[in-house]
């Protein structure tokens, strides 16, 4: 699995997952599994992070997490050392505990919540043992599995203090019993049919979420100037705009047709824009597009082309403050 972006906020939900270094196991018995959750539980109060949804596996663990705060590396790091030091101690072992840093995918909840939290209550009977089973013998599995929030979540006991479940049971009826039953009903179906990862439909492995969603962290990105040199290309990937868009933006500006603007190179106004539009293209496009690709869609011309017109135009812009309006106005 690669990097995930760090990208942090204030009321954001985030599915978080943490693995043992080369596989091995962080959770080995019951008492680790108390450990571990009375300190997420310690934690997640100080640092103002609410918890929706777990389950602890024998190497790995998931969270739907979120922060009221933009702390979730602050409050991972608080979690994730303290326990790792605890069961160093109980274990006598030394060295990483965690597979270097924690998978954190942002979440939009209103798009993705129910199905990121019944992916995490599944987890239990998605190991290669389990998928065997008949129903009746997994869905007995899943209700019995008492390191995961999924029993509170259908009322077959008691939510931890440190466990919110309204958010997720909310949308699924009005008084609790029906919102159990329904709930229930919902993640179960996935023991019937397949149940797909959403992680796969994540943009970049780091957002789960409509287009605007998305669109609105990107805005954060660039506006924000986040930087994470661990993610770096994930970051470019994110931030990056389709071709077209990007020439539609010129276009705009130029008052000129898209397909205009990729073919023309009639008349100053027409070579202008498409010299902006090749610059613009590669500003916005080349996290998520190679230079030989932007050039197939600005009518065919070659990578170094793009690479050129790029450079021509960002020293053409230093003695040029018609110009630089004009690329600020594009951007």
């Amino acid at each position: 699995m690669g990097r995930s972006l760090r990208i942090e906020g204030a009321g954001l939900w985030y599915h978080v997952i943490g693995r043992g270094n080369g596989g091995c196991a962080i959770i080995e018995d019951e008492k680790d599994r108390v450990a571990f959750l009375a300190r997420l539980a310690s934690v997640a109060t100080p640092y103002h992070a609410e918890i929706h949804a777990y389950a602890l596996m024998a190497t790995h663990f998931h969270l739907l997490v979120r922060t009221r705060e933009a702390n979730l590396s602050r409050f991972m790091q608080r979690l994730l050392t303290g326990y790792a030091n605890w069961h160093h101690v109980r274990h006598d072992t030394y060295g990483h505990l965690f597979q270097g840093r924690y998978h954190a995918l942002l979440v939009d909840k209103n798009a993705y919540g129910s199905e990121v939290s019944r992916y995490i209550h599944l987890n239990p009977v998605r190991t290669g043992e389990g998928r065997k089973l008949s129903f009746a013998q997994r869905q007995g599995r899943l209700r019995d599995y008492r390191w995961s929030s999924y029993r509170a979540m259908i009322g077959l006991a008691r939510a931890e203090d440190w466990l919110l479940t309204v958010e997720t049971l909310g949308k699924y009826g009005d008084e609790p019993a029906e919102q159990h039953r329904k709930y229930a009903k919902y993640v179960e179906q996935g023991l019937i049919e397949e149940i797909a990862d959403p992680s796969e439909e994540g943009r970049a492995q780091s957002i789960l979420g409509r287009d605007r969603f998305i669109d609105r962290i990107r805005r954060k990105l660039r506006r924000r100037a986040v930087r994470d040199r661990d993610a770096a290309y994930k970051q470019r990937q994110l931030v990056s705009e389709t071709v077209d868009k990007a020439v539609a933006r010129v276009a705009r500006v130029f008052g000129m047709e898209r397909e205009d603007v990729k073919q023309t190179r009639r008349g100053r106004q027409g070579n202008e824009a498409r010299q902006v539009a090749l610059w613009h293209a590669w500003e916005q496009c080349a996290g998520a597009a190679a230079a030989r690709e932007i050039g197939k869609e600005m009518g065919g011309v070659s990578g170094c082309a793009v690479v050129v017109a790029h450079r021509r135009m960002a020293c053409r812009v230093k003695g040029d403050k018609r110009l630089r309006r004009l690329l600020a106005k594009v951007q």
